[in-house]
């Protein structure tokens, strides 16, 4: 088994190697950057990463990786912060296990070896939900006969929204998935959201990408309704 660990506390990265490396192949990343470079230039079967690093933080990574690795390997996100926004904000950007420092070696051991049991899934670059189809690497939406070019911000929303269909997606997921950490002012999402739902009027989507207030936004058919 091989696993990357980003981290760059040298005091954790040698505990991880002295309770790990006899038994398993390790690789070390000092910062995010590193990291990345690292995920996308090998194939691992689990991915250890910090939330704090130096240059991209964890999320940042774990979106990057998420969006041009071709064979997806799980990860395990190490953190302080606990809070339920910010497990929340983990998973989604892909996240697929959150641990929470101080942490059990013994534990890190048992939630590697379960993520590594689970297949590594190629990463699905075409999507599609009620007669629309996305081509992701391309920025491209189909239905009806016509084609729209998307920008890459709003390429990202439908994804979200075509993969949680016909389930509600929330504003902070979206959020996070755009920007992580350090968002726009409150309108840039409002305004990526007018100008998709636009494009789908267009195709003949109209009141196909539903708002609800406080909570989300929606791909739903009419037999659905607005809260």
């Amino acid at each position: 088994m091989r696993i990357l660990v980003v981290e760059d506390n040298l005091d954790i990265q040698a505990n991880i190697a002295d309770y790990l490396e006899k038994d398993f192949t390790l690789d070390f990343a000092y910062s995010g950057d590193q990291g990345l470079e690292l995920a996308l230039a090998n194939e691992y079967d689990v991915i250890v990463l910090d939330l704090m690093l130096p240059g991209k933080n964890g999320l940042e990574v774990c979106k990057a990786y998420r969006k041009a690795a071709g064979l997806q390997a799980p990860i395990i996100m190490l953190t302080a912060r606990d809070t339920i926004d910010d497990k929340e904000a983990g998973f989604a950007v892909g996240a697929d296990d959150y641990l929470v420092k101080p942490f059990s070696l013994r534990e890190l051991r048992m939630r590697v070896e379960a993520l590594a049991r689970r297949p590594k899934a190629r990463q699905c670059l075409r999507l599609s939900y009620a007669g629309l189809v996305l081509d992701k690497e391309k920025s491209v939406v189909t239905a009806n006969g016509k084609t729209a070019v998307l920008l890459d911000k709003e390429c990202t929303i439908l994804a979200l929204l075509i993969e949680g269909a016909p389930d509600i997606v929330s504003s902070v997921n979206i959020s996070y998935t755009l920007w992580g950490e350090d968002p726009p002012e409150s309108g840039a999402l409002r305004t990526h959201i007018y100008n998709l739902r636009k494009v789908l009027a267009d195709m003949g989507y109209h009141h196909f990408l539903k708002t609800f207030r406080g909570k989300g936004y929606a791909l739903q058919d009419r037999g659905f309704h607005d809260e």
